[in-house]
């Protein structure tokens, strides 16, 4: 890795011992406050600030006294600073403290300096000493040149610097590594040689490098003799896989393809050679013992052959499915050679395996293999030549892994009716985007000049990890500068910006490759979805119409699917308005529904409504997010109130309760019902949903429109000031006084509210007519108003019906509501009626949940006898509730035309829940039933 020029002299000042001589007894490497302090302390040496260097060497040498450099950078700073007595009798101390340096002895015997003079401290250096500081200012060139990529410069220097100074390991590996940024990786290679010989001190660092330099140097050849095997030229694969495993012996992949190369060239015997010196190699080399196997068999050394496959069915370390291979080949084997008992005795366990460790399809595809060997036993003979169509070799399936190339081999009727180009796109198409990757790469190193399978792998890598993202676009850039009118390319790269984001980078490329002339008609749907992304989703919907069109006109392929999706997305984009209207059954109200003042809890069956009209700016809304202006109104269509029984008086002042006396027909009574109009509440407002997340927030004003709304009585949750009103009232206050408020026909409030959702499977697919579905959403937000109100007393007469006018004041109202809410949905999605007939039904389970703290309270009103009062209504409470249930929902989709999917839909469901937890359970249980259009 590259550093600034400072890090770089640090890095090797202190942690390898480069700057200054070599110190065998700096065993720890120096960290935390002494190398930050050492760090200082050389750039202030560097740039000639040797007073600071010296303090901050200094510092640095007291919390670490072991570590020579840091006396050695004290000692010269004192001489340049012409302190030559402090410097010789640092040099001293150093050297009694038992710190060895072969600079030290000299300069602890360097002369004093002459009166009132600067020292010169270098005058006095032995030759050591003086052709050490040549040598680190030329490491120091080099590292600068290192940093600034003049890697030429740096391997000259570095090479320089370490043969006049051969104990300082680290300008060898610098040396090493300016030729490897080169890409001259033979140079690389001959430069550890020759630091070893030269006698470099980090023999194993240099010994590493020279494998990693193998390694890469192995790479070209491999890649040169899969591109000879699939030209079928076996020879020159054979001489490029010797390359290879010369480069790189332990790679056993390597080792592999020659044996692959000698087999198809027909050299059996040095095939079986190289699997005796991979398994020299590694013992436990499967790969390697199983192909020994097999070319053993094919040789007619069946016993041999035998042992190697039993030796290989021995490894206990095998996976079931590994284990499976390597029986199901031994078994062939058997059958070659005509032994009947031992192919039966080995495909016996197979035929007992229950496969349960495989899906349905792989499930089918191994019985069908093992049934086809249990006939091919029966008709087994020996003394039959053996070729590779009588006796197909195993097919190896190698893929990239953190320790490298890892290859298995399986039977050649296993591996499926495609190569690893079919098994990539196949495990690309189900998302399973590193199992593609690994099948690209494959496929790719068998035809390195494919630009198919190039685009490919880059493709799959676009889809993985960061680190592979970063993969493909190099691949793209490397490739570009060589073709910058590659279509196929341009198109490669827009994939990966489109993956990476960056979406006007994508357009461009999709722009340039169309402008070659040789970009797939299909450039046009990859310019839309782009455009959309950067929010131009009027032009996604120009170019959309226009890409039906040519598919109308036969000049671009579009299936059933491409074509129902290409029909949404128009539909999608399209839109910048819509209407919803609901409307919803139960026996309470959601918890976060206030109707100005209204109970959240109602006796008896209500239907409530909501109405509400959206609008979304185009200019607004791109890949990072959509922005919707709405207008909603929510009322109360229905509400057919309850009936209660007043069977006791409760003294607010005593707590004593007084049975009431009345007769039970006039202690009956029902409360009042506020539906239609007067019950409704207008709200404006903002919602921002964020890309594809989910999460979405709102704020909007809400204005309480009908006169229920804006009314309503006036009870305190105060026990003491229900007895003081009693008090002064002289009568009891719940026969005598009626509190009433009345809000001016301009008030209204504010929510805010945050959401996230998932919906999985709610759309349409035309591609299966049943389908899981799973939805779900948590709310959580805030409502509150404070409005000016007219506060109302009036004393009630024998029929409890106001009868005068006691009290009339002005104050105000603040009512607030805390709430949140979750809802969970899992069902099974069934499609049917005729194909522009978009019916679905819907069997589900839900659950649900709801909490909310609601406080009201009023300021200012005025009760006769008492004054002015202040205090919290009897509606402040905290509740939640959690219930479960069945349920059943209905949807149909309409407004399908030529170019979109269906833009509408009418939805019904029905549920019934049981309260499973919560103190009020009545607005978790019962029945709920929703409808719900979209338009």
């Amino acid at each position: 890795m590259k550093t600034t020029l400072l890090s770089t002299v640090i890095a090797v000042a202190l942690a390898t011992a480069v700057s200054l001589p070599a110190h065998a007894d700096d065993a720890l490497p120096l960290s935390g406050p002494a190398y930050r302090l050492a760090e200082q302390a050389f750039s202030a040496y560097e740039r000639g600030d040797y007073s600071s260097a010296y303090r901050q060497a200094n510092e640095a040498a007291r919390l670490r006294p072991d570590v020579v450099r840091l006396r050695l950078l004290k000692i010269y700073s004192l001489q340049k600073l012409g302190r030559a007595d402090e410097a010789r009798q640092q040099a001293r101390s150093a050297l009694d403290a038992g710190l060895k340096d072969p600079a030290l002895p000299g300069l602890a015997t360097a002369p004093a300096a002459a009166a009132g003079a600067r020292a010169a401290p270098v005058a006095r250096q032995t030759a050591a000493e003086r052709a050490y500081q040549q040598s680190f200012a030329i490491a120091t060139e080099a590292y600068t040149a290192y940093n600034n990529d003049q890697m030429t410069v740096a391997a000259s220097k570095a090479e320089e610097a370490f043969r006049q100074q051969p104990q300082q390991g680290a300008w060898a590996m610098l040396w090493v590594a300016s030729l490897e940024a080169q890409q001259q990786l033979e140079q690389a290679d001959a430069a550890a040689a020759t630091a070893l010989q030269l006698g470099a001190p980090n023999v194993a660092d240099l010994r590493a490098k020279r494998v990693a330099l193998g390694r890469q140097r192995a790479v070209k050849p491999a890649q040169d003799g899969y591109q000879a095997l699939i030209a079928q030229d076996f020879s020159a694969a054979t001489g490029f896989a010797r390359e290879a495993v010369a480069r790189a012996p332990d790679v056993a992949s390597h080792r592999l393809l020659l044996m692959t190369s000698q087999l198809l060239d027909g050299k059996l015997a040095d095939a079986e050679q190289t699997a005796d010196q991979a398994l020299d190699n590694d013992a436990d080399d499967t790969v390697a013992l199983v192909m020994r196997a097999y070319l053993r068999q094919r040789q007619g050394n069946t016993v041999q052959a035998n042992a190697d496959f039993d030796a290989a069915l021995k490894q206990d370390w095998l996976d079931s499915q590994q284990q499976r291979n390597v029986r199901l080949l031994a078994v062939d084997a058997a059958v070659a050679a005509g032994d009947r008992e031992r192919a039966t005795t080995l495909l016996a366990p197979l035929q007992a395996d229950t496969l349960a460790d495989e899906d349905e399809k792989n499930r089918q595809g191994i019985r069908e293999a093992i049934a086809e060997r249990a006939k091919a036993i029966h008709s087994a003979r020996a003394g039959q030549t053996l070729t590779l169509q009588s006796y197909p070799a195993p097919f190896q399936q190698c893929r990239d892994t953190p320790y490298g190339t890892q290859c298995e081999l399986m039977p050649a009727d296993l591996q499926g009716d495609g190569g690893p180009a079919q098994r990539a796109y196949a495990a690309f198409g189900r998302q399973d985007y590193q199992k593609a990757i690994t099948e690209a790469r494959q496929a790719v190193q068998e035809s390195p000049d494919n630009a198919t399978l190039q685009a490919l792998l880059t493709t799959t890598l676009a889809a993985g990890n960061r680190g592979q993202q970063g993969e493909a676009l190099q691949r793209l850039e490397t490739a570009l500068a060589a073709h910058p009118d590659d279509a196929g390319l341009l198109m490669q790269r827009g994939y990966l910006n489109q993956a990476a984001r960056e979406p006007a980078l994508a357009l461009a490329d999709f722009r340039a490759a169309e402008a070659t002339g040789k970009a797939p008609r299909t450039v046009v749907m990859d310019q839309a979805y782009a455009s959309a992304a950067v929010g131009d989703q009027r032009q996604a919907v120009t170019l959309l119409r226009g890409a039906i069109d040519a598919a109308d006109a036969g000049q671009l392929p579009l299936d059933k699917a491409q074509r129902y999706n290409t029909r949404s997305a128009i539909a999608g984009y399209s839109r910048d308005w819509g209407i919803t209207a609901s409307a919803g059954y139960r026996g309470s109200r959601q918890a976060a529904t206030n109707l100005g003042g209204a109970s959240i809890s109602t006796p008896g069956a209500s239907v409530f409504s909501t109405l509400e009209a959206f609008w979304r700016p185009q200019a607004t809304n791109n890949q990072h997010g959509t922005l919707e202006l709405y207008a909603r109104i929510a009322n109360t269509l229905y509400d057919e109130g309850g009936t209660f029984e007043s069977l006791l008086f409760v003294d607010p002042c005593t707590g004593v309760e007084t049975p009431d006396s009345r007769e039970r027909a006039e202690r009956l009574s029902r409360s009042r019902s506020v539906a239609g109009w007067p019950s409704t509440i207008g709200s404006f407002g903002a919602r921002y949903t964020f890309g594809q997340s989910g999460f979405s927030v709102g704020l909007e004003r809400r204005q309480f429109l009908g006169s229920a709304t804006r009314r309503g009585g006036i009870y305190a949750d105060s026990a003491a000031i229900r007895c003081q009103i009693q008090i002064e009232s002289e009568r009891p206050l719940q026969a005598n006084l009626l509190a009433r408020y009345r809000l001016d026909g301009s008030a209204g409030g504010w929510m805010t509210y945050a959401t996230y959702g998932f919906y999985k499977g709610t759309g349409i697919r035309t591609d299966v007519s049943q389908w899981w579905t799973v939805s779900g959403y948590a709310q959580a937000g805030l409502s509150w108003d404070d409005n000016r109100a007219h506060f109302t007393v009036d004393a009630l007469d024998a029929n409890g019906e106001p009868s005068q006018r006691v009290s009339d004041s002005t104050g105000r109202l603040r009512r607030q509501q805390a709430f949140a809410a979750a809802e969970l949905r899992a069902g099974r999605n069934y499609r049917f009626g005729a194909d522009q007939t978009r019916w679905l039904l819907t069997p589900y389970v839900v659950l649900g949940a709801d909490w909310q703290d609601q406080r009201s309270r009023v300021r200012g009103i005025d009760y006769p006898g008492i004054g002015t009062q202040s205090f919290n209504l009897s509606d402040t409470q905290r509740t939640w509730s959690l219930g479960a249930g069945p349920g059943l929902g209905l949807r149909y989709w309409f407004r399908e035309d030529h170019y979109n999917a269906a833009r509408s839909y009418l939805d019904l469901s029905v549920s019934y829940r049981f309260a499973i937890g919560g103190g009020d359970t009545q607005r978790a249980k019962g029945l709920f039933a929703t409808a719900t259009l979209y338009y």
